[in-house]
């Protein structure tokens, strides 16, 4: 039985080391470039259900304004919405916040409670201290 040789021509060749590693390093830069898009769609999502948690707050407190017949007090805070309130005492009251951690922002830090508010003074300011966790420094979300 004889043996067929290939030609030179259809011979395959194998990749050697080094374009094994530039093809890897393309990959790797790739990888990078999706991961960093993706921690930015992170940031934007919690920028938005912080949001929304804001403006959720917003008309909770304008329905314990309607039942109690005020906002809660500086002192009484947003923790009014999960506990009721003594000193002043509002005229009717139902638990809106179940759980005192959905008192938080995306972040974890606590929605901070200003009555009456600076931008709002004729009732309150609700705001999150945004993703750095620092009052005053421009990434607040708030409902002004």
């Amino acid at each position: 039985m004889k043996t067929k040789h290939l030609p030179p021509s259809l011979l395959v060749r194998g990749f050697t080391l080094l374009e094994i590693m530039v093809v890897l390093l393309i990959i790797g830069l790739l990888l990078a470039v999706v991961a960093g898009g993706l921690t930015g769609l992170q940031t934007s999502g919690e920028m938005t259900a912080t949001d929304a948690k804001v403006s959720g707050m917003r008309s909770m407190l304008l329905a314990y304004k309607t039942q109690g017949g005020s906002y809660p007090t500086q002192g009484q805070g947003l923790m009014a919405l999960h506990r009721k309130p003594s000193d002043p005492a509002p005229k009717r009251w139902v638990q809106s916040i179940a759980n005192e951690k959905d008192l938080n922002d995306a972040w974890d830090h606590p929605l901070q409670y200003r009555y009456p508010g600076t931008h709002n003074p004729t009732s309150f300011d609700i705001w999150s201290i945004g993703p750095d966790g620092q009052d005053g420094t421009g990434d607040e979300i708030g409902n002004w």
